[in-house]
């Protein structure tokens, strides 16, 4: 039995495969533990503020508080920015209009939503007082109860019975605190439906409001057809229109409704972006609205100018001609607290709104006991496990609380002025880092980078057995050193920082690391700083710069054609004029195709004037300009085209290839395009029926679901029909003048290459189906690039060896460098930037309206899909244009070496992607306390991560299911005629 598994790991694909899958988990541990370091989210404390007399007397027995979500803040501006947008600007006029007429009642705020700009963080926000921290934006898709202090928990506490009704996402942070019978909760995550959940808490609103016996206290709806307006649209569409002016008239109906004796707040948890989608933090995502009223109660009887000015400070909205009075949006916590009688929630960090207590002495009252919970928790969190993140700050704090509390003349200016000392010493806090994990990991990243090259250098004579020790070897070390550190370190665990798992972890990890590459021959490593490694270490260093990480889209597309500039010097001085055309014809077929992708960009905010969107029709429309519209078609049906084409070169396009390419390939991709051009169709219908439960006709959604599940079951058939069927080759039979019978093969030439090529377009249709129509614009220029590259290496070989056309080389970093770079093109090139908000949520819903399984893969193929595609057609450069055998290369042998050329060159490109994620890290560890940490290194640290993850998950895929089956096919096909 022993003997048996040990000959079948033998097969030189899977032992590959075991060698990638290894190297795989020892990059990820050095990973998590940088990850574990530098994201670290803050300490939630479990005390609970049950003070009952630390409050005031009520100013409203009940509150209706009311959400629309991404409700931008100039959604309900009197002075909108320019230029005017009548899709939104002056639509939903009611906060306005009650403010200009009853300014002691209503009251509209400015508010600053703290990124990240999710539903799930900023609900959190609104409830607790407390803030989000930047990795909490992943738990956006599977919100978990919240453990800490909460306006509703003191609510609850206070025995006052809470309805509930609108975005389900409440229900899982607070579920066990709304009243059972007063609770009607919706799917937040369809955001093809811009009625549904609307019109539900529409439904169950009124009657509640209506009821003469209140059988609740506390009533929450959340809308969510704007922000799903938004996601579909845009802010600038008619539709957004629609939805402002039906939010209007619910809320004019709401005031109409309300008691004398209830409060109305009405906010948007987060705003949006030009394009409608949010989680980042521009200033258009992070400005949202606020607007306050009450009926009958005044809540300001003392003028605002009487106030100091430093208590109502003002903010800008981006092109707004004025500035507005601007609040945190953490600062309804303590507001609507006090209003209502309650207790502040103990981790609580915002501050009141003054105007809404400038009543007698109410204002300095309020702001006392306001002050007074911000003392309490930063004392309690301070005593705490993590309060030594305090003590840098605590003397600063400690005289600013003094001098406030012992304040007598200016206690207001000074209360205000510790309350926002505070919450910005903790805004800096929560951006907290473990020094020891951040180097730990970054240790074992790098040590996977020499053991990998060592690898891919020891590859030029390939040894099984040898490869099997070195795993063997490195495993056994990975084992024994983490089981002892584990051990030690549980024995003196009060004594280290870390958590004995973590240390035994990077023990494990890094030995195992060193021991594999201690195994290679260390004597025949050869290191040269060439060209492509020069160009490799000049993009990692420019991740240094914030100013080239803006600009990152940019560089590339002068980086890619310096790539290839040893290789045409090459080509200028071949002796064989036919090769030299031939080469220099498919490279600049290469660079077109890189320079037309450039022209496909989305901007980020710091790009400013710079950058103009041409990824969609524009900055504030985000659907395909009109050029897509008209070519998206065509590109889809003479793509298949173009890959047969390629294939006839060496007249490997015989066997199924018709069939795989011409009809289903052609078929996967308009089926594809059919489907996101009737999203489009759907999207823009000029007329609106509000009273549909749809936008739309309900058919469409039906027939672009059914054609994406059908584009996804074909990939699977396809695939399991692939793996099972010929090559792409044809037998010609022949018979002389004497008699005499020859067999020709036809297709021989690129026996390996072109049946591989077969299986990349099967996965090209599923990641085809999973961009929008600009992105398979590019996606096609990217596969015709990749295609042009293969046939233009090929003519660098033979114009390098012309004596040796056929002896088979190794792939190296110069022939894997230009695909590697042409990934991250297309990742940039499809609409994508190494920021949050540039995540294309519309691809979460291709194969479902609603939230499903398949929500999360489908957006991590839009996003990574590029990346992955190109990772897998690596091993194209170790079997383009390779015969399966030859006079001095026998079968056996010529399937070692394409399971090594593919092994090497899959390594290389794992081991670029580490080389920019060590560079990241190294960045995002020095640069942590940069201002723009958060904003540009951490994001980009974070998608050099994923694009390793990525890159070493698709290099197996590749191996295990792609080059494993072509060189069984080609071995079987071949078996007995080329030993």
């Amino acid at each position: 039995m022993f003997y048996e598994v040990k000959r079948y790991i033998q097969e030189p694909t899977r032992t590959a495969t075991l060698l990638l899958c290894w190297l795989f988990v020892l990059r990820f541990s050095g990973l998590y533990l940088f990850t574990r370091g530098f994201l670290l989210s803050r300490l939630s404390l479990s005390n609970v503020n049950d003070c009952s007399s630390c409050t005031l007397t009520p100013t409203h027995k009940r509150a209706v508080f009311l959400i629309i979500d991404a409700l931008r803040f100039d959604f309900i501006s009197p002075n909108p920015p320019l230029p005017f947008n009548d899709a939104h600007h002056h639509v939903l006029t009611l906060p306005q209009e009650l403010s200009a007429k009853y300014p002691q009642h209503s009251f509209i705020f400015n508010a600053h939503s703290d990124p990240p700009t999710a539903t799930m963080q900023r609900i959190k926000g609104v409830t607790t007082g407390s803030l989000p921290t930047f990795i909490d934006v992943s738990a956006n898709f599977g919100a978990t109860s919240i453990e800490e202090d909460s306006l509703l928990l003191r609510l609850n506490t206070a025995g006052k019975k809470i309805a509930f009704m609108g975005d389900d996402t409440w229900m899982s942070l607070y579920g066990d605190l709304v009243d059972p019978s007063a609770r009607f909760p919706y799917d937040s995550f369809n955001v093809e439906d811009l009625h549904s959940v609307d019109n539900g808490v529409i439904e169950h609103l009124f009657p509640l409001l209506n009821q003469n016996e209140k059988t609740w206290d506390f009533l929450i709806g959340h809308f969510l057809g704007v922000d799903h307006a938004g996601h579909r649209v845009g802010p600038s569409h008619v539709t957004m229109k629609a939805k402002l002016l039906q939010m209007d008239r619910v809320l004019r109906d709401v005031v109409e409704a309300l008691d004398e004796d209830t409060l109305l707040v009405v906010i948007g948890d987060h705003g949006m972006d030009t394009k409608g989608d949010h989680g980042g933090d521009d200033p258009w995502e992070t400005s949202s609205s606020t607007w306050i009223y009450s009926k009958s109660v005044p809540l300001q009887e003392n003028s605002s100018e009487a106030l100091p000015t430093s208590l109502l400070p003002n903010t800008t909205f981006p092109f707004a001609p004025t500035s507005h009075r601007g609040i945190q949006q953490i600062d309804l916590v303590p507001t609507i607290s006090l209003l209502l009688g309650l207790p502040i929630p103990f981790n609580n960090l915002g501050l009141i709104i003054p105007e809404l207590f400038s009543r007698g002495d109410e204002l300095e009252r309020a702001l006392r006991t306001n002050v007074l919970q911000i003392v309490d928790y930063l004392q309690t969190y301070r005593s705490s496990s993590s309060g030594v993140d305090l003590d840098g700050s605590w003397g600063k704090l400690s005289l600013e609380r003094d001098a406030a509390l012992k304040s007598r003349e200016d206690f207001l200016q000074k209360a205000h002025s510790y309350a926002r000392t505070a919450l910005e010493v903790c805004r800096d806090m929560w951006a907290q880092f473990s020094m020891t994990l951040i180097v730990l990991g970054l240790l074992v990243m790098l040590s996977t980078v020499p053991a990998t090259m060592i690898f891919s250098q020891h590859l030029e004579t390939y040894d099984d057995q040898w490869m099997l020790d070195s795993l063997a070897s490195s495993f056994i070390t990975f084992a024994v050193g983490g089981t002892l550190i584990y051990t030690m370190a549980f024995l003196f665990k009060e004594r280290i920082s870390i958590s004995p798992y973590q240390l035994a972890l990077f023990s494990a990890s890094f030995n195992g690391s060193i021991a594999l590459a201690f195994r290679a021959r260390i004597t025949r490593i050869r290191i040269a700083l060439t060209p492509s490694i020069s160009l490799l270490l000049l993009q990692a260093i420019i991740l240094f710069s914030n100013s080239f990480v803006f600009w990152e889209e940019r560089v590339l597309p002068f980086l890619l054609p310096t790539s290839i500039v040893s290789m045409a010097f090459s080509l200028l001085s071949a002796t064989n004029q036919k090769v030299q055309r031939r080469g220099l014809l498919y490279g600049a077929g290469f660079l077109l195709c890189v320079r037309l992708m450039s022209l496909s960009t989305v901007c980020r905010e710091e790009q400013g004037s710079y950058c103009h969107v041409t990824f969609y029709s524009s900055s504030t429309l985000p659907s395909p300009a009109l050029s897509v519209l008209a070519t998206i078609i065509p590109v889809a049906l003479t793509l298949p085209t173009l890959v047969r084409h390629f294939m006839k070169i060496a007249a490997a396009d015989r066997g199924l290839a018709p069939t795989t390419i011409e009809v289903y390939f052609r078929a996967a991709l308009l089926g594809g395009t059919a489907f996101w051009f009737l999203d489009w169709t759907e999207n823009h219908q000029t007329v609106v029926s509000m009273e549909k439960t749809y936008l739309g006709e309900t058919g469409i959604r039906t027939i672009r679901t059914v054609i994406a599940r059908i584009v996804a079951w074909s990939m699977g058939v396809g695939l399991a029909l692939w793996s099972s069927s010929p090559l792409n080759l044809a037998i010609q039979k022949q018979t002389d003048s004497t008699g005499r019978l020859s067999i020709q093969v036809i297709g021989f030439a690129n026996s390996f290459g072109s049946f591989y090529l077969s299986f990349l377009c099967i996965i090209f249709s599923v990641i085809w189906l999973s961009s929008q129509l600009s992105g398979q614009v590019v996606l096609a220029l990217g596969l015709a690039a990749l295609l042009s590259y293969l046939e233009f290496v090929d003519s660098v070989r033979d114009a390098r060896h012309p004596a040796q056309p056929r002896h088979y080389r190794l792939p190296t970093l110069e022939e894997v460098l230009p695909l590697a770079l042409l990934g991250l093109e297309t990742f940039y090139a499809t609409g994508h930037q190494a920021t949050l908000n540039s995540l294309q949520w519309k691809s979460a819903f291709i194969f479902n309206a609603e939230r499903g399984i398949l929500s999360p893969i489908t957006v991590i193929l839009n996003t990574l899909g590029p990346v992955i595609f190109f990772a897998m057609c690596i091993p194209l450069i170790a079997l383009w244009a390779i015969e399966p055998f030859s006079a001095t290369s026998p079968l056996k042998n010529r399937r070692r070496e394409v399971v090594s050329g593919a092994l090497k060159s899959l390594l290389l490109l794992s081991n670029y992607h580490a080389v920019l994620l060590v560079a990241a890290a190294t960045c995002a560890m020095i640069q942590r306390r940069h201002l723009m940490v958060w904003k540009v290194f951490a994001p980009r640290f974070m998608l050099a991560g994923l694009c390793s993850i990525a890159v070493d998950v698709a290099g197996i895929a590749a191996m295990f299911g792609g080059v494993t089956t072509v060189v069984y096919r080609v071995s079987s096909t071949f078996q007995g005629v080329g030993q």
